[in-house]
């Protein structure tokens, strides 16, 4: 089980890597002041991979803005990170962050749940410009998580499936068993509502090998 722990602020980071997570994802969207500077620093103190989130209003972020303010936000810190996640809005400036060596985790947020095939037309969009695709729906059902792990290990790897909200909160340690590539953890503060603390995910995931 892959584990990234999203952080907010760089004052948390040493924290972090006393857990020793396979990713950190530094959430742009929920920090403030001179955000290459802080992102530097974060990579100055570990070699674990980064994947750099500016994650809209619109996907259940706090970033307000057009392609052309995300990119001038992103661009400046892909010299940091190893990853960058590009919500679909966004995917105009994919080329330009592949161009510097970055990965893409190619993401789309909603509050619906897509059916099977909406979940393909999905993943073809994410797969058109991104090296990962990350999938976040809101089942309302039993049958509606049972699509989703369904699709999860159908699915063409690599592929991150996740929900959102804290209904069938559970779902986050399970849809890594049927092949989603990351669970999205915490280490103090979350970032997302239903978020596990990284610790809480190790024991789940102990728990269900």
């Amino acid at each position: 089980m892959k584990i990234v722990v999203s952080v907010e602020e760089p004052g948390i980071i040493d924290q972090v890597l006393e857990y020793n997570p396979t990713f950190i994802e530094v959430r742009l969207d929920r920090m403030e002041g001179d955000l290459p500077d802080q992102v530097r620093a974060i990579r100055e103190k570990t070699a674990i991979p980064l994947i750099a989130t500016l994650r809209s209003r619109e996907e259940g972020g706090r970033f307000v803005g057009d392609a052309d303010l995300w990119m001038r936000v992103v661009g400046p810190v892909t010299r940091y990170v190893d990853y960058v996640d590009v919500e679909a809005r966004y995917r105009d400036h994919a080329p330009f962050i592949k161009s510097q060596g970055v990965q893409i985790v190619a993401s789309l947020h909603t509050n619906e749940m897509p059916t099977p095939p909406e979940l393909g037309r999905i993943e073809a969009l994410l797969r058109s410009y991104g090296d990962i695709p990350k999938i976040v729906v809101k089942p309302r059902t039993a049958d509606d998580l049972l699509t989703l792990v369904t699709f999860t290990h159908q699915a063409q790897k690599p592929i991150c499936t996740s929900i959102m909200g804290a209904g069938f909160r559970y779902a986050r340690a399970v849809l890594p068993l049927f092949g989603s590539e990351f669970v999205f953890c915490h280490a103090g503060t979350p970032t997302a509502e239903g978020q596990y603390h990284i610790r809480e995910m190790r024991q789940l995931a102990d728990l269900l090998k």
